[in-house]
């Protein structure tokens, strides 16, 4: 376990519990809040001590949060941000395009550039119930023994619990077995997540309130708080990105491609997943996810209040020095990265999306 990392995550994590932390302790310097899902807290960490060299006049503050709590800041609870990358590129469309500010009546953005992958798993340390065990033909078994606990992140605010819930219902498929999901999840929580089947597709339901429904199961808002609970024996494994794994010297358990989503060769598997927020989450969108290679995004918000240095900072992101300090943190990159509404894309930026 690498302590400075844990030093900055437990330092950033208790940061984003005030969410009206938004200012900079330097008055002469020009603050750039940069809001991104959990799993990016490593590498954007590095890239602010980076980019704050080359800015001296420069604040960058990094927040992390799950991903579907990312665009609630800035959609729902109004603050502000010059960055935000999410680890679901979709989410930005679904949830920013037609979602619009109060006062001008802008939409919240207007564009997405995809940038980065990474592979679902399953993370472990070696003092693990069965860690000697545990392999991706009977992980499934593992995490249903009476004596192990498991965690997984929030479906209703991160994208990686509710890829944790497509990776159970994709594993009965994968290994012709229509019991795992209903298994390992069906009596998890006070609430059950229910699936509907239609036809080759699976829609998994996930209601209101989710609370687990003993200690079998943690919870935990984004999958970066399940490191803690590995760290302390508290759960023996955690569906979790394999990025945030290797970064913090944690087992890690490759389950096979056909259900771990990292391939594109496998969409028309992976698409036959859905997950539904089965209640009126957001103002103006029912979400639903369909299953796809896991593919992060990013974007500037249209009431971004340092809209040039959140550029800047992108720019740094897709530079080669941004690129580095993503591979030597364990996360995928899309090189170059892609745009999905190019005349939208401020233009400092068009070049690097040519």
């Amino acid at each position: 376990m690498k302590a400075p990392y844990w030093v900055a995550l437990a330092l950033l994590l208790a940061l984003i519990i005030v969410p009206s932390v938004s200012f900079s302790l330097d008055n002469d310097r020009t603050l750039v809040r940069v809001l991104s899902a959990g799993s990016l807290i490593v590498p954007f960490t590095e890239m602010e001590a980076e980019f704050e060299k080359l800015h001296p006049d420069v604040d960058v503050f990094i927040d992390g949060h799950g991903s579907i709590q990312v665009i609630r800041h800035v959609t729902e609870l109004y603050q502000e941000a010059d960055v935000m990358a999410v680890a679901d590129y979709s989410l930005i469309p679904m949830l920013m395009y037609e979602c619009y500010m109060p006062d001008s009546g802008e939409s919240y953005a207007d564009w997405c550039a995809q940038f980065a992958t990474n592979t679902l798993g399953i993370a472990y340390s070696s003092s693990s119930r069965y860690a000697d065990e545990i392999t991706a033909d009977n992980w499934y078994e593992i995490l249903a023994r009476p004596d192990v606990t498991f965690g997984l992140s929030d479906a209703r605010f991160d994208a990686c619990g509710y890829r944790a819930l497509m990776v159970c219902q994709l594993a009965e498929l994968h290994y012709s077995d229509p019991d795992i999901f209903d298994t390992l999840l069906g009596e998890a929580f006070t609430w059950p997540l229910t699936v509907v089947e239609e036809g080759d597709v699976y829609t998994i339901l996930v209601p209101e309130i989710l609370e687990p429904a003993s200690k079998k199961v943690a919870l935990r808002g984004s999958s970066v708080w399940l490191l803690f609970l590995l760290e302390s024996g508290d759960v023996d494994y955690a569906f979790q990105y394999e990025s945030v794994a290797r970064q913090h010297g944690l087992e890690f358990l490759q389950l096979p491609v056909e259900i771990d989503l990292s391939s594109f060769d496998y969409s028309h598997v992976y698409e036959r997943v859905k997950v539904k927020l089965a209640f009126q989450r957001f103002r103006s969108v029912e979400p639903e996810f369909v299953g796809q290679p896991i593919i992060y995004g990013l974007s500037i918000p249209n009431n971004a209040p340092h809209p040039e240095l959140g550029a800047e900072f992108i720019e740094f992101l897709l530079s080669p020095a941004g690129q580095q300090i993503l591979s030597e943190q364990w996360q995928p990159s899309i090189d170059p990265a892609e745009v999905d509404r190019a005349e939208a894309v401020p233009a400092s930026l068009a070049p690097l999306f040519q």
